[in-house]
């Protein structure tokens, strides 16, 4: 049986914006080496080493304006927003990233199923921002359409990914969910229930935010209300899932309350749905702040892998069979009135 690849470069640990940042790039290599350490987990996966893409690559979603600017500002200095400083390295290993992503698209038909360390959702055509250089997501999402596949984004971060919304605002291939918390309460302030696409992308774009304090009861009921039978009438050949541990209570940026479990639903039911329509799987982690990011990013592949391996310890908040808060109750009433014209509910 082929094992999981998992997409990985040291270089990753260059993709840092400043000592005092909220990203911590020790993630990357300390994910690795806690899954090399976790012997279950060990045995299901393949570390594979991920390339650098050139600008043909980044040109399928970028303008090369753009890239020609971001490749000046690691020359003299400067950012592309407040949070977002473009240091030395950390372009490249940016395509690192996308490299990473990109092979994992490239393989879906030998390996039904591959994780890359990436999610740089915030880096729309011509701009970069909330620390996303390029955007990975994008280009395997526009590889994969290039060889004729129909693609479901499943965005879980609990930032809205508006980059990877914009990049494929119009295209009817790209079935675009994200799931995050309510933008009136947190960057981007994108991701309303009203946003839905444009031409031909309308009702292809889906936008669910989340209360404050939403955990795993809220979650399903999104899901299962939302998530699942959409996915099924689009029926997808590949899924991808990108996000990481920030819908974790105990992230510094964020506002949600998944506990670990949670974090394990996400990336075990993404799985499931993939599966379950005959489509391939790409899951992808980037984000996550504070301590317990690595942890966090565990729990989701346990989910994923399937593999009897115990979440790590946490505060129990929520379970499946509590009911929903009222909040979310509503917003998937709205979402199926504003959808009522193209999906079946």
């Amino acid at each position: 049986m082929d094992k999981v690849p998992l997409f990985y470069h040291e270089k990753y640990g260059e993709y840092s914006f400043g000592k005092f940042h909220p990203f911590n790039p020790n993630r990357f290599q300390t994910f690795v080496e806690e899954i090399q350490k976790e012997d279950k987990m060990n045995s299901e996966v393949e570390i594979m080493e991920s390339p650098i893409v050139e600008d043909e690559i980044l040109e399928t979603v970028h303008k090369t304006e753009y890239i020609r600017k971001v490749e000046e500002m690691e020359k003299t200095g400067g950012s592309l927003t407040m949070d977002t400083p473009v240091k030395k390295g950390t372009p490249d290993a940016a395509r690192r990233i996308v490299g990473g992503s990109l092979q994992a698209a490239k393989m879906i038909d030998e390996r039904d199923f591959s994780i890359n360390l990436g999610g740089l959702h915030h880096a729309g055509p011509d701009y970069g921002e909330g620390f996303c250089i390029f955007n990975d997501v994008a280009v395997a999402t526009q590889f994969l359409l290039d060889q004729g596949k129909d693609v479901v984004v499943f965005d879980t971060d609990a930032h809205q990914g508006n980059g990877t919304m914009d990049i494929f605002e119009k295209h009817p291939r790209v079935l675009f969910i994200s799931i995050h918390q309510d933008p009136a309460t947190l960057y981007p302030g994108k991701g309303y229930v009203q946003e839905i696409g444009e031409n031909e992308g309308r009702g292809y774009k889906i936008n669910i935010p989340m209360p404050r304090d939403a955990n795993i009861a809220d979650y399903h009921h999104a899901i299962e209300e939302i998530v699942r039978p959409v996915v099924g009438q689009f029926s997808p050949d590949v899924f991808i899932r990108n996000g990481g541990s920030d819908p974790h209570h105990a992230d510094s940026l964020t506002d949600l309350a998944l506990d670990m479990r949670g974090l394990k639903y996400l990336g075990e039911t993404s799985r499931k749905m993939a599966a379950k329509n005959g489509a391939g799987y790409i899951d992808l982690m980037l984000s996550g702040y504070g301590r317990r990011v690595v942890e966090g990013w565990k729990a989701i592949t346990i989910g994923s892998l399937g593999v009897d391996v115990p979440v790590p310890s946490d505060q129990k908040i929520g379970d499946l069979d509590y009911d929903p808060k009222k909040e979310i109750v509503e917003t998937a009433k709205k979402l199926k009135s504003i959808l009522g014209d193209y999906w079946d509910f």
